[in-house]
């Protein structure tokens, strides 16, 4: 799985940039193995939920297939907080895009002409009185 962006003071356009890239991958990477977790959840619900019917069928006894019954919609009920989860970072992997897409609008011209200049400028407070 990606690594999530460390927190640091470069906040120039390049940094902020590579940081939101970084958080979209991971957010990305999230969702795609959530997705594996709540297939495979659904699909062993539905397995516990046939073996619960097998036991029933086979006369066992009312308490166990009960108790495998429950762990049947434990195990939905897990999958579809997990579906939730994953569509959490679904959205925060688009938003992430989102919000890069409108940075990269807004400062890339910027800093490109700074990245570019080959004079020095003033330090930030130099006009100040």
């Amino acid at each position: 799985m990606t690594e999530i962006a460390l927190t640091s003071d470069q906040n120039n356009y390049r940094a902020v940039q590579r940081k939101l890239h970084i958080f979209t991958q991971a957010m990305d990477a999230a969702s795609s193995e959530l997705s594996v977790v709540v297939r495979r959840m659904y699909q062993h619900a539905k397995t516990v939920s046939a073996t619960a019917d097998q036991l029933g069928d086979a006369d066992g006894d009312e308490k166990y297939v009960d108790l495998t019954n429950l762990v049947a919609q434990a195990l939905t009920e897990a999958a579809v907080a997990t579906a939730r989860t994953r569509n959490a970072a679904m959205e925060a992997a688009e938003a992430s895009k989102a919000a890069r897409e409108s940075h990269r609008n807004k400062y890339a011209a910027l800093d490109d002409v700074r990245t570019t200049r080959t004079t020095k400028t003033p330090k930030p407070g130099f006009w100040a009185y």
